[in-house]
């Protein structure tokens, strides 16, 4: 990319010199005003005229760090300049080495009600695992960014919930003039249950991700579509489905290492076939519509101990179920939720996490009241 840019000034400024100007003699030209442009700029470093036309010739000549550090100058003094802005988030963009984060979790956990029994429940123990590849590198002259996701669980004895997912979804990453990092994508993935095959899907959409109030700010959405394996399945029919979640961030709250997030989230689902009674998967079987959100306040303690605690509250309403007086089953799923992160407690990049939740589900069905304790202890490691 810088190479292209480099070579498309130089032919420019020949063209604008006359065709007697070689490559070789354009380029020299591009020097001479470069370096008169940066005098210019030492002349008076506030001037943003004179830094801007700077940070162009930079660009032209490849020299992007050059021209990196002058957008950032500009904003320290002129935060508001659109240009510069775009400029910084161009150049960053261009310049950002090609990286690869692999996370792998494991551990084990401890469900007190994993079928979501009304009564009679029993608990079980459960493994479980997940493997989260994150790429981000240049396809061309545009920055790509890749994620492969797999998890899976295993009952000690409750093996109708055992459950497994392998997906995968890429697309371009845009940067905009306000700053905000915009990543259309699509994917798919394939599931199992009971050790036999559950579904397929395909997936569209797009997140986006931008700077604001000293944090990350995120927002996703999606659609999809999901086919399901009916021989050892037959209750399931195929459907659509759409989700939306957002993580809107506040640091330094209460302390000067902590951060509050609120996390709003809305699915929607024509999936058909029966509600199986255990929360095997963020998306469950049937037509429904669920809203919610939730937060959570983090602190890191000291350098080795983040903790954590939040709340989250969802409604789902069902089209496809109704209760005995004829009215559609609604419904409400409190979940109180703590943790503490060990940080490096185990090696360098290497954590232990430890995870408690209480589902608390009331219904305008009684049958489907239930509650169910979640326990979980990891190791997350990242290289």
């Amino acid at each position: 990319m810088t190479s292209k840019r480099c070579s498309f000034a130089i032919v420019v400024l020949a063209a604008l010199c006359g065709t007697a100007m070689t490559p070789a003699q354009a380029e020299t030209t591009l020097a001479v005003e470069l370096a008169k442009s940066y005098k210019a700029v030492l002349a008076n470093p506030t001037d943003t005229a004179a830094n801007l036309a700077y940070a162009r010739l930079a660009e032209q000549a490849g020299q992007l760090r050059k021209a990196l550090a002058t957008y950032e100058r500009i904003l320290l003094y002129e935060p508001d300049n659109e240009e510069a802005r775009t400029g910084l988030y161009r150049v960053r963009s261009e310049i950002e080495p090609t990286k690869t984060l692999i996370t792998v979790s494991g551990g084990a956990g401890y469900e007190s009600n994993p079928l979501q029994y009304n009564t009679d429940f029993q608990g079980d123990f459960k493994a479980l695992a997940t493997v989260v590849v994150e790429d981000e590198r240049r396809l061309g002259d545009q920055r790509w960014r890749t994620v492969v996701l797999g998890n899976a669980e295993y009952f000690a004895d409750t093996y109708e919930l055992d459950y497994g997912y392998l997906g995968a979804q890429t697309g371009p990453m845009i940067e905009t003039v306000g700053g905000v990092t915009i990543n259309p994508f699509i994917g798919g993935g394939v599931s199992s249950l009971e050790n036999d095959y559950y579904f397929s899907e395909g997936l569209v959409g797009a997140s986006f991700k931008g700077y604001l109030g000293g944090a990350y700010q995120t927002l996703r959405v999606s659609a999809g579509y999901r086919s399901f394996n009916d021989t050892e399945f037959p209750d399931m029919s195929d459907g659509f489905f759409a989700d939306a979640i957002a993580r809107i961030s506040r640091p330094s709250v209460i302390t000067d290492n902590d951060v509050l997030v609120f996390i709003p989230h809305v699915r929607w689902s024509a999936v058909g076939g029966a509600d199986l009674g255990f929360g095997i998967d963020t998306l469950q079987p049937g037509k429904f519509f669920e809203w919610g959100a939730g937060f959570m306040y983090y602190d890191d303690v000291v350098d080795w101990l983040t903790l954590g605690i939040g709340f989250d509250a969802q409604q789902t309403i069902y089209g496809n179920y109704q209760t005995i007086d004829g009215n559609d089953r609604q419904d409400w799923t409190l979940t109180p939720i703590a943790s503490a992160v060990f940080n490096n407690a185990l090696g360098y990049q290497t954590d232990l996490a430890l995870d408690y939740r209480f589902d608390w589900n009331h219904s305008n069905d009684d049958y489907y009241d239930y509650g169910n304790h979640i326990f979980e202890a990891r190791v997350v490691t990242r290289f």
